[in-house]
């Protein structure tokens, strides 16, 4: 079954809410930590709200492309920002 627009788009909001609730825990543990970790965790949380913001950048430019460039063009660039953010959680979350 092939996914619409709208199922796209609500897909990666609602990964982006994830994200977000993530952020949070990371900043609370940084908060938290001693000064070296603190200032890991904290470099580690900016590089996320980067890839949070290309996340949300992503979600407006499918509203502006057709709906063979979101599929192909566009779904290429959420896998990189969303692989990569799950990269950095999973080095950060451990």
């Amino acid at each position: 079954m092939e996914t619409s627009r709208d199922d796209h788009k609500e897909k990666m909001e609602a990964q982006l809410k994830e994200w977000t609730a993530r952020l949070g825990v990371l900043k609370a543990r940084a908060e938290k930590a001693g000064a070296d970790t603190k200032t890991k965790l904290m470099a580690d949380l900016e590089e996320l709200r980067k890839l949070e913001v290309a996340g949300r950048q992503h979600i407006e430019s499918v509203a502006t492309k057709t709906w063979d460039e979101v599929k192909t063009e566009a779904t290429e660039q959420w896998n990189k920002v969303s692989g990569a953010f799950d990269a950095i959680w999973s080095r950060v979350s451990s």
